[in-house]
């Protein structure tokens, strides 16, 4: 997707001296947003602040070479200012279980403009936890749900042997 997104706005750019298209991807915590955006990065050997980037409040890592960028509500601010977010070719609203009012607003908000940039505006909702993924494809006009199977991590549970007096160094005690 990096890559359709690259091309395009080298097109749009060579042709109308236009603005950039980019990947908007929300988390819903600022911690998220900066280790998301740090950890994508390292992975794709870019480095942060120029294709891929955060953007939180108090605090804008974006440049003109952006593609990816990583943002808490800060969408939301965006929409003040441009309502048509039209430098986003895609957005990704990510952890969507995590309902709060400013996520229910983005949802009301990217499906009023969905409408209106329905040739030029993909639209993702993601959850890694259950998600009422029926009730988000009846509102976003039956879109397409698709599920990923989860990948279990095994967990081991270890007791300290220490009941009478409570641990003060828990990494010393499981080892």
């Amino acid at each position: 997707m990096l890559e359709a997104v690259t091309n395009d706005t080298q097109t749009t750019t060579s042709e109308s001296q236009g603005s950039k298209y980019m990947i908007g991807c929300t988390q819903p915590q600022r911690v998220a947003t900066m280790s998301a955006s740090q950890r994508v990065a390292k992975e794709m050997d870019m480095t942060l602040g120029e294709e891929v980037d955060y953007s939180v409040r108090f605090e804008n890592c974006t440049s003109a070479t952006t593609v990816l960028n990583y943002l808490t509500d800060m969408l939301l601010r965006e929409a003040m200012t441009d309502p048509l977010l039209e430098r986003y070719k895609m957005i990704i609203v990510d952890e969507a279980y995590q309902r709060t009012l400013e996520i229910d607003v983005l949802l009301a908000l990217l499906k009023k403009l969905q409408k209106k940039r329905l040739d030029d505006l993909k639209l993702m909702v993601m959850s890694a936890t259950n998600l009422e993924a029926e009730k988000f494809r009846r509102y976003f006009c039956d879109a397409s749900v698709v599920e990923v199977p989860q990948r279990l991590h095994p967990i081991d549970i270890v007791y300290s042997l220490q009941e009478q007096q409570p641990e003060t160094n828990h990494l010393e005690a499981v080892i």
